[in-house]
């Protein structure tokens, strides 16, 4: 068990040197021989705590430390004596102790400072900072644990870089910082998939889903949570699976499919007899109380937050305070109870207050207000409603300037591993534009050879030869057309995919400088993924728009549910979308089924919602609509931008319309709307929209209805 839990694989005894009195060469070996026996021995007991903490049986590998002690105490053993510290303090946080957790570990740093263990030291201090609620000061220790990451064996850095991030993630997401949440996830995770650890990868896979049930995206977090769970399964790691059961009994709660989530709850009771018989299952109670609250059952509600609170008094553990009188207050507030909500909320508060622990304190004013609202109490509800938009607003900075450092940090970043694959893309994207290019010239060429034949033709039938000189002229005025076509489409490319390329040059340059650790390398890795992601959508667009030039768009129609496309689309947005603030709502019903060209509708859905995204300021909204009437489906994209122009909008659906800014300089290449207006007459629909400047837009995409397309046929 202890596997699982521990922060980083803490170091056996490979070695000691003595320092031994000048005696005879006989008395030298006997003591060595003497003292090697001890140290065999308490490697000997350490191993045999590992298989106690393993199986769960914490009694007998804190027993069996008090021994290690006691030898080590004999022969002045100080690396037995600072590993059975930490050892007493893993033992501590598995059973929930972390209060003297924290004290153990404490004295085992002031005790050893120039231990060869000190990364252990500050990452199980961190994991009890972690525990207890104290996110920032878990961070700092965290950040001390790095410091000592050399006195580890090289084959053992990067397993314990990436725990420290996964930790760190923990304590960012209690801190309400989203971004580095992620972040930090994500280079746990990476590591684990790259060397198949699978006892960290279940670790990370599981917390993973246990953030994005957090943030309600239960879809996603169903995903990690089975891909954990199915680990754990195959190699019976029995503490992760109690963790992944109650996380999993979380998710499918939260989407309101109780009998899945009171299935988990019951096997992580179960199995929380099993491998922790001497500690309360207070947090599988306190999400069965959650249960029965949304199943609108008091009673049982009541019990089990009132059972889970006991035992987070008697155990001293503040965040399962937290959690249990807000659960209690949310209950009250569902059977209309609103003062007896409050009192449960305020008692919240003061704990959340006590924790710093921003996200909740925000929840919390919130909570405040909509209940003192119900209650009547008008001064107490706008004092709460000042205080939730105070924090909000200051949460929503501080994500915001994250977001702002990680894109300011891209172009400093090397990524010397990654050299071959963007060289690849690079000649990829050339070997491209040369086959557009030369697709382009035989296309001037065969229409050249045309005109040629008609001349032929002309000059030998004088009684056709005014009609082929119309034939001429048109066929000229075909040419001109296409070369126009040509010259706008090379312009696009060379506008559009100038800026990225420049940006992979210089990143490039970076990297050939030798000036970046692997560390700036792997974090470019993921940050240039969004850019790379937008190029690629780019790209996309231009080969449709030239495609269409030269005619060679087919429609292929189908029956799709429009809900999880647009779904879809959003989250490949969501970089653009977090990095201005915006919240993106998707409000079009399950089964909406449109008959359509699947493609053609993704790309005018992307292209809207980029609009929408370019021309809305910081903080704004997006909105997905759809309305049925004659046959019909009509999508509605509203945003609060800032509108279009009333001497711009006769041209907004024509290859001439001339591309603006974004609310942040955003760039475009001002053919995106005319696709869209072509892509939805092909379809058997329209395109049009409603503006009004510094008033917001509303685009309307009116489409075949499938029951009005079958009729038909």
């Amino acid at each position: 068990m202890a596997k699982k839990i521990r922060v980083a694989n803490l170091l056996l005894l490979l070695g000691i040197g003595l320092i031994l009195p000048a005696n005879s060469y006989s008395n030298i070996i006997a003591e060595n021989l003497t003292v090697q026996s001890d140290t065999n021995k308490v490697r000997s007991m350490f191993d045999d705590i590992d298989h106690f903490m393993d199986v769960g049986s914490f009694t007998k590998a804190y027993q069996k430390l008090d021994s290690v002690d006691l030898l080590s105490e004999q022969f002045d053993y100080e690396y037995g004596l600072a590993f059975s510290g930490v050892k007493r303090a893993e033992i501590l946080l598995i059973t929930q102790q972390f209060d003297s957790a924290l004290i153990e570990i404490d004295r085992v740093i002031d005790r050893f400072p120039e231990s060869r263990l000190r990364f252990s030291f500050y990452n199980t201090q961190a994991a009890a900072y972690n525990y207890k609620g104290q996110s920032k000061l878990a961070i700092e220790s965290f950040r001390k644990g790095l410091n000592y990451i050399e006195l580890l064996p090289p084959e053992k850095r990067s397993r314990s870089i990436a725990a420290i991030h996964v930790n760190m993630a923990s304590a960012y997401h209690k801190l309400g910082d989203r971004s580095n949440t992620i972040k930090n996830y994500l280079e746990g995770l990476q590591f684990a998939e790259s060397t198949r650890d699978s006892s960290f990868l279940t670790i990370t896979l599981n917390n993973l889903g246990d953030i994005y049930n957090s943030y309600s995206d239960y879809e996603r977090a169903e995903y990690y949570l089975k891909r954990a769970e199915t680990i754990a399964l195959q190699n019976n790691y029995k503490p992760d699976l109690l963790r992944i059961y109650l996380n999993l009994g979380n998710a499918y709660s939260n989407s309101e499919k109780y009998d899945e989530a009171l299935n988990y709850y019951e096997q992580a009771l179960a199995l929380n007899k099993e491998v922790r018989p001497n500690t309360p299952p207070f947090q599988i109670i306190y999400n069965l109380g959650v249960l029965y609250t949304n199943k609108r059952q008091f009673t049982k509600a009541k019990d089990a937050f009132e059972e889970s609170l006991q035992y987070c008094i008697d155990l001293k553990i503040p965040q399962g305070l937290y959690f249990n009188y807000k659960g209690l207050g949310d209950l009250y507030e569902n059977f209309s109870q609103p003062y007896t909500a409050i009192s449960w909320y305020q008692k919240a508060l003061d704990v959340a207050t006590e924790l710093d622990q921003n996200l909740y304190i925000v929840q919390l004013h919130e909570k405040l207000y909509l209940t003192n609202k119900e209650a009547g109490e008008t001064a107490q509800a706008l004092k709460a409603l000042e205080n939730f938009k105070a924090l909000s607003d200051s949460l929503a900075k501080k994500e915001s300037d994250n977001a702002l450092s990680e894109l300011e940090s891209e172009i400093e970043l090397n990524r010397q591993t990654e050299i071959n694959r963007l060289l690849e893309e690079k000649q990829a994207i050339q070997e491209r534009q040369l086959i557009l290019t030369r697709n382009l010239n035989v296309a001037a060429i065969a229409i050249i050879l045309i005109i040629l034949i008609l001349l032929y033709i002309v000059f030998r039938s004088g009684a056709e030869r005014k009609k082929v000189n119309l034939v001429l002229h048109n066929q000229k005025k075909e040419l001109e057309e296409l070369n126009q076509t040509k010259d706008k489409l090379f312009a696009i490319v060379a506008h559009d995919l100038r800026s990225p390329m420049a940006s992979l040059q210089g990143i490039l340059y970076m990297i050939n400088s030798d000036s970046l650790s692997l560390k700036e390398i792997k974090e470019l890795v993921i940050s240039l993924e969004p850019t790379l992601q937008k190029n690629i959508n780019t790209l996309d667009d231009l080969l449709a728009w030239a495609r269409k030039q030269m005619s060679g768009i087919s429609i292929n129609p189908q029956n799709i549910d429009a809900k999880p496309v647009i779904d879809d689309i959003i989250s490949k947005q969501l970089f653009e979308i977090g990095a201005k603030q915006l919240t993106v709502s998707n409000h079009i019903p399950n089964q909406t089924i449109a008959f359509v060209d699947l493609n053609a509708f993704k790309l005018i859905i992307r292209n809207l919602l980029s609009n929408s995204i370019k021309f809305t300021p910081p903080s704004g909204s997006i909105e997905f609509f759809s309305t049925e009437e004659n046959g019909s489906i009509i999508f509605s994209i509203k945003d609060t931008g800032i509108g279009i122009p009333e001497n711009l909008k006769d041209s907004i659906f024509t290859d001439k319309s001339k591309s603006r800014n974004g609310t942040n300089l955003e760039i475009g290449n001002g053919f995106g709307l005319s696709l869209c207006k072509d892509f939805a007459v092909r379809m058997n629909g329209d395109i049009y929209f409603e503006s009004k400047e510094n008033a917001g837009t509303t685009f309307f995409l009116e489409l075949p209805k499938s029951d009005q397309i079958k009729a038909n046929i």
